[in-house]
C-alpha cells in the first residue's frame, strides 16, 4: 500500500511538467512529467493478463515498425540527396536543399510547378542581376512541354544551367546559389553571441 500512494505522491508531483510522448506508447507506462516509469512500477498490478500481454505485443510491434519506417525515410532521402548532388556536380547538400525552400515559397498556386512570374521572383530574391529577355529565354528553353510551368527538376536544371559552365567550374547563378548556401551555414553555425558580434540581429 505505502508503494502505491509513494508512487502516486511521485507521479503528481513530479517536477518540470514535460510533454507526454506521441502515439507510440502507453500513457501508463509514464509519469506525469513524460519520464519512463520503471519496469516494478509499470507492472505494480502483479501478473499481466492475455489482455495486457496481447496490448504489449501490438505496441512492441508497432515499435519495430516505426523504427524500420524511418530507417527506410532516411535512407531514402540520403539516396535521393546523393543522387541530386551527384547530378549537379559543385552544388551540396544545404544548396539543393536553399533552392527546394525557395521553390515550395514561390510556388503560389500550390501545385508544385512556377510560372514565369514565380520563377522571376525566385531569381530577384536571389540577388540574380540578368534582364527580363534573357530570363525569358531561359524559362520558354527549361519549359519543355510548353505549358507555361516549369517543374522543380526542370526549375534546378535550369537555375545550375543558367550561366554556361566552363570546365566544370560554377559561374553566374549556380555559383551565387552555392555562395548563398555557404553563408547560411556560416551564419547557422555562429552562437547567438557571435551573430550579435556579426550585426546579424
Amino acid at each position: 500500500m505505502g508503494n502505491k500512494i509513494s508512487g502516486i505522491l511521485r507521479r503528481l508531483f513530479d517536477y518540470p511538467i514535460k510533454r507526454k510522448p506521441i502515439c507510440f506508447f502507453r500513457q501508463e507506462d509514464f509519469s506525469s512529467t513524460g519520464e519512463p516509469l520503471p519496469k516494478d512500477d509499470v507492472n505494480q498490478h502483479g501478473p499481466l493478463s492475455e489482455y495486457d500481454k496481447l496490448v504489449q505485443s501490438f505496441y512492441t510491434r508497432l515499435l519495430e515498425q516505426r523504427r524500420q519506417s524511418m530507417e527506410h525515410q532516411e535512407k531514402n532521402e540520403k539516396w535521393s540527396m546523393t543522387k541530386v548532388t551527384y547530378k549537379f556536380p559543385g552544388w551540396n547538400e544545404m544548396t539543393i536543399a536553399n533552392l527546394h525552400s525557395l521553390f515550395l515559397l514561390f510556388d503560389q498556386n500550390l501545385n508544385g510547378m512556377l510560372n514565369y512570374d514565380d520563377f522571376s521572383a525566385v531569381l530577384e530574391s536571389l540577388g540574380d542581376e540578368s534582364t527580363n529577355d534573357f530570363r525569358k529565354q531561359k524559362f520558354d528553353e527549361a519549359d519543355t512541354d510548353m505549358d507555361g510551368w516549369i517543374s522543380y527538376d526542370e526549375f534546378l536544371h535550369m537555375v545550375y544551367y543558367f550561366h554556361p559552365q566552363d570546365s566544370g567550374e560554377l559561374k553566374g547563378l549556380a555559383k551565387l546559389c552555392l555562395d548563398i548556401a555557404d553563408n547560411i551555414k556560416f551564419v547557422s553555425s555562429l552562437s547567438v553571441g557571435e551573430q550579435l558580434e556579426y550585426g546579424l540581429f
